[in-house]
């Protein structure tokens, strides 16, 4: 078995995630090996995206911004829980969104930079709250920023690299609180 929800691009190819059959162990192992071999060597500076171009990554910055400062309110976690649905619905991130938080019309979803503001929010409200919908959706936008790697800038590529090692943090976190066996020492 290998970690089969990395297709050459996530974003035309949706993944279905619901339902899905638990492979155990190697699953598991297979999901470790799908993220490590994305890790970067090298100085782990924090990236951070200046150039906001739509309304979409203005927003995930103001809600990062507050998820980094700790003074996280009511609103600011009904913003990401929308994100959080729509992403879950559509498996995008749109530059516009109306009032319900749909997207607009001619509204764009291939603005990568979006969609790792939208996965810093996700580790952050996740360790913030220990929510697992946080960390579930965390999951399926790396997998989609995993399937399209090759088209990442190389600052996406460092700051991709960056989310994933935390997002590792985290699930090796949850192995050790759950006293999940792999057969390796975690």
């Amino acid at each position: 078995m290998s970690y089969k929800y990395i297709t050459d691009n996530n974003l035309y190819e949706k993944q279905n995630y619901m339902y899905s059959e638990f492979g155990g162990t190697v699953f598991l192992m297979d999901y470790i090996n799908s993220r490590e071999k994305y890790l970067h060597n090298g100085e782990h500076r924090d990236i951070v995206v200046t150039e906001y171009h739509c309304a979409t990554g203005q927003g995930l910055q103001r809600i990062l911004n507050k998820l980094k400062s700790g003074h996280v309110e009511d609103k600011t976690i009904d913003l990401i829980n929308s994100y959080t649905k729509s992403f879950e619905v559509r498996k995008r991130i749109y530059t516009n969104y109306d009032n319900d938080f749909k997207p607009l019309e001619d509204a764009g979803f291939e603005d990568y930079d979006n969609y790792l503001l939208f996965a810093e929010c996700l580790l952050l409200v996740y360790r913030q709250t220990g929510c697992l919908k946080y960390f579930s959706c965390l999951l399926k936008v790396d997998d989609t920023l995993l399937s399209v790697w090759e088209k990442l800038q190389e600052y996406q590529k460092e700051y991709m690299s960056r989310i994933i090692r935390h997002e590792l943090k985290c699930f090796y976190q949850l192995v050790d609180e759950n006293k999940i066996y792999m057969g390796v020492e975690t």
